[in-house]
């Protein structure tokens, strides 16, 4: 029998696999005969899985759904130069058989000619063969950082998975940590999100209030530390300040309070830098920061009722186009509002009002996001954004 026969007939007599060890040999024999000089033909013309037994394609996928398995690689790699090979696995999972790990899908990608690598955090990689995956992966963190950059310094986790749809979750995690140290992972809302510093609602007398701290452990020769500004700041606003502005990563706390840090004193010498463009110099300094958040902005009329996210029969009413509401017969800033509900804790208010059902935040960072994705890259409104 020719090779091509022994295979179609290795898949009918044996759907889950093959072993070539000599016992395994000698039974097989009894169902498909084949000389000893065939099986490194065979071995050649199959793939070996985790388990140790070999498999055609045929025995792993139907012809319809393998079609459709090579299709979607080939799509993935030509749009985007790279892929995790778990999407894949998760995408096919239903109609795989004798295929349950990573492992094995990449050995099968493999058998297809597609070319694999292992990512430096790990993970398995689907790339171009004359690409680098680390190249690749280094593009992905600059098109994150850049939607990061127009979405105000924070984008949920969801928003960047629907448009990075080739990564896994621990994909996208391994290229945050790896390429993008200066954006942390923080929950806003309830909600997963990354976030630069440019992302964190501080309150407006903060940098002020950081430079005096700093200044004043540099003159008692105290060491500027992660536990003394926290327990410095903690004291000044009155609450867990770290808690408060979801602040919990040390790395983060610290690159935030040296970009903060106004004075002159070389205080923060072992803080890690922000990751820098190719001029040298960091991505937040050449950053435009966008006008402060206004009710026009979003979209909220003049006499909208607004709706306290921590109790929703507490309401209040816009008053202006900027962040004037009436609450109790008065008007108030948001802010101060919001800081007044909350028994004085200094928060930003369009985080804690609502209107038609989502938070004044999520309806900037939603906005914003719709305008940057809807507008056409040769524009001059996407030009001047």
């Amino acid at each position: 029998m020719t090779i091509p026969e022994l295979l179609t007939a290795f898949t009918r007599v044996c759907p889950n696999g093959v072993s070539f060890d000599a016992m395994a040999v000698r039974l097989l024999r009894q169902k498909v005969p084949f000389e000893d000089w065939q099986v490194e033909d065979l071995k050649s013309a199959m793939f070996r899985s985790k388990s140790g037994l070999w498999f055609t394609c045929e025995m792993i996928l139907d012809e319809e759904s393998l079609s459709a398995f090579n299709g979607q690689a080939m799509a993935w790699l030509m749009e985007y130069g790279c892929f995790a090979v778990e999407r894949l696995l998760e995408a096919f999972c239903s109609v795989f058989r004798n295929i349950a790990t990573l492992e094995d899908c990449a050995a099968l990608l493999g058998h297809m000619g597609f070319t694999i690598a292992t990512g430096r955090k790990g993970g398995l990689f689907c790339c171009q063969p004359e690409s680098s995956l680390e190249e690749r992966l280094a593009a992905i963190s600059e098109k994150i950082a850049g939607w990061l950059e127009e979405a105000d310094g924070t984008l949920t986790v969801h928003e960047i998975e629907t448009e990075m749809p080739h990564l896994s979750a621990e994909a996208l995690e391994s290229i945050r940590e790896l390429f993008l140290p200066e954006v942390h992972e923080a929950e806003v809302g309830g909600v997963p999100c990354w976030r630069n510093a440019d992302g964190v609602f501080l309150p407006e007398d903060f940098s002020s209030r950081l430079t005096t701290i700093v200044d004043t452990l540099v003159m008692l020769e105290e060491r500027v530390s992660v536990a003394n500004l926290e327990f410095a700041l903690n004291l000044l606003y009155c609450v867990r300040f770290r808690t408060e502005y979801a602040l919990t990563d040390n790395d983060t706390f610290m690159r935030i309070c040296a970009k903060h840090y106004h004075g002159g004193k070389n205080a923060f010498p072992n803080t890690k830098r922000l990751r820098t463009n190719g001029d040298g110099g960091t991505m937040a300094g050449k950053r435009v920061r966008s006008p402060n958040t206004r009710f026009h902005s979003l979209g909220v009329p003049i006499g909208a009722k607004l709706f306290f996210t921590k109790d929703s029969r507490i309401t209040c009413t816009v008053l202006d186009d900027s962040n004037q509401v009436e609450y109790g017969g008065k008007a108030w800033a948001i802010s101060p509002l919001a800081m007044h509900l909350l028994g004085g804790v200094v928060v930003n208010g369009f985080a804690h009002f609502s209107y038609e059902g989502e938070s004044l935040w999520e309806r900037r960072l939603r906005l914003k996001w719709e305008r940057l994705h809807d507008k056409d890259p040769g524009s001059e409104e996407f030009a001047a954004s």
